[in-house]
């Protein structure tokens, strides 16, 4: 660090400090660093300012003036990045056959009514009975010849004449009849088609191809902004001639300030972004169906006839009647039954019975059974995956840099001195101070060490000229003179 020092000596009560009535040594004043002892005489006599009698002027320093500005950086380098459309697909319904096509068989059973009928045991007819109309003995052939002989026609009387008989009984036998009474038919059965289990693989989402982005890498690198730049102020320096006490004569120095910088970390692409593409398998599903083995088909069994015997009463040997118009005790004409025969009419005789019999004979139906078919949706590719690509701009951000609007620098400036002051101004001025918060030590109105310490502190925090008790500290203290 380079420094330009120059001494200057003090002739008044404060460093520096020149009155409008004082003479001034060419020794007294340093210009800047550019100034050699030869030429401060004159400098101090071109610079110093136009002073009335009793004014005094001090060359205090002046600190340098920065303003604050935003300065945009890099924080994020600019890339680009994919906007990918993927594929498009239409959904579409697929009829899936998963049974054949078959018959079914329907047995439509023969329609039975059932019909009553009877079975004539005996016919009905006329007979010429014995004793009374009431009588069951009936005559013999040989009695209705006999009744012939005797000169008596039959057919002539009528039902319910009685004639005088002899009787010899007939012999009669069951004679066994085979009766139907269930026709015969048949039971009709359906077999059922049978069916083999399968599977079938059906396609529902063809292969297509999906592009997927691989986005940027950034990494992390670190970049060094000047925040503020380089300058020149003025130190207090140290050289052969050396005063401890502020109002003796002080040395300052010209010092190089180097640049202030920030360090920042910033986002560089390390690996630009693709598209790459990855294939899809296409979609299968496995479905379940049934294969016709053995169309469905018709089973015919007999049903036979049904049977009942019955018996039926015949005549196995005839008996002998013998008719006389009246009763004879002639053993030749039989035993005299003593009874009357007569004509009488028998009804028939009946078994009354139900049969069934086929009324609509059995049949089979037979209907076309659909195949079955199940609807899936299955995708169709429409369109293949696209990507179009778009510029990512670099990202900026601000830091806050100091850029010195004017330098450090040494100027004359109004001071308080011994022809300008007195101890209540002092007073006043200690008073402030303590207000606003610097120590001056005792509110005596001596403008001594502790005043001018506490001074020096105010003038450094509000960035005022420092070097003396200038007319602008008093200013700023709100001071009234």
């Amino acid at each position: 660090m380079a420094k330009n020092c120059y001494k200057t000596r003090l002739y008044a009560s404060v460093p520096v400090v020149l009155c409008g009535f004082f003479a001034i040594s060419a020794t007294s004043y340093a210009a800047n660093s550019n100034v050699n002892e030869s030429s401060i005489a004159d400098g101090v006599g071109n610079l110093l300012p136009p002073a009335k009698s009793g004014e005094c002027y001090a060359k205090v320093s002046v600190p340098a003036k920065y303003k604050t500005e935003a300065v945009s950086v890099l924080v994020k380098q600019g890339t680009e990045r994919f906007q990918i459309t993927p594929a498009k697909f239409e959904l579409k319904s697929k009829d899936v056959l998963v049974r054949d096509a078959s018959s079914e068989l329907v047995a439509v059973q023969p329609e039975i009514a059932v019909e009553k009928d009877k079975f004539i045991v005996s016919p009905a007819k006329t007979l010429w009975v014995r004793d009374s109309l009431e009588s069951d003995i009936p005559m013999s052939a040989g009695e209705k010849r006999d009744i012939s002989v005797a000169g008596i026609k039959l057919d002539d009387l009528p039902v319910g004449s009685c004639l005088y008989e002899h009787y010899r009984a007939d012999v009669t036998k069951q004679v066994p009849n085979k009766v139907l009474i269930s026709e015969a038919t048949e039971k009709l059965e359906v077999v059922a088609a049978k069916f083999r289990k399968a599977t079938e693989s059906v396609l529902i989402k063809p292969m297509y191809k999906r592009l997927v982005e691989v986005p940027a890498v950034y990494k992390t690198a670190q970049e060094k902004v000047m925040v503020e730049a380089a300058s020149k102020v003025w130190k207090k320096g140290t050289g052969p001639i050396q005063r401890i006490d502020n109002l003796s004569g002080e040395i300052m120095c010209l010092v190089d300030v180097p640049p202030v910088y920030e360090t920042i970390e910033t986002e560089v692409v390390a690996t630009k972004p693709l598209v790459t593409s990855v294939v899809e398998k296409a979609v299968y599903k496995t479905l379940e169906i049934e294969k016709l083995e053995a169309d469905a088909k018709e089973k015919r069994s007999p049903v036979a006839a049904q049977f009942k015997t019955m018996s039926k009463e015949q005549i196995a040997q005839a008996g002998g009647y013998l008719w006389l118009k009246k009763r004879s005790e002639n053993a030749a004409n039989g035993k005299p039954t003593g009874r009357t025969v007569c004509h009488r009419s028998i009804p028939a005789k009946e078994i009354a019975y139900e049969r069934s019999v086929v009324k609509t004979a059995g049949a089979y139906t037979r209907t076309k059974v659909p195949a079955t078919y199940e609807s899936i949706e299955v995708s169709s590719l429409v369109s293949d995956a696209t990507s179009v690509s778009s510029v990512v701009p670099p990202v900026n951000g601000t830091v806050e840099k100091r850029i010195k609007v004017s330098d450090a620098r040494f100027e004359w400036m109004s001071v308080l001195c011994e022809t300008n002051t007195n101890g209540d101004i002092i007073a006043r001025l200690q008073t402030a101070l303590a207000k606003n918060g610097y120590a001056p030590g005792s509110i005596d109105g001596v403008l001594g060490q502790g005043t001018l310490s506490a001074l020096q502190k105010f003038q450094k925090k509000n960035k005022l000229a420092e070097g003396g008790v200038t007319m602008e500290s008093i200013k700023a203290l709100g001071v009234e003179l």
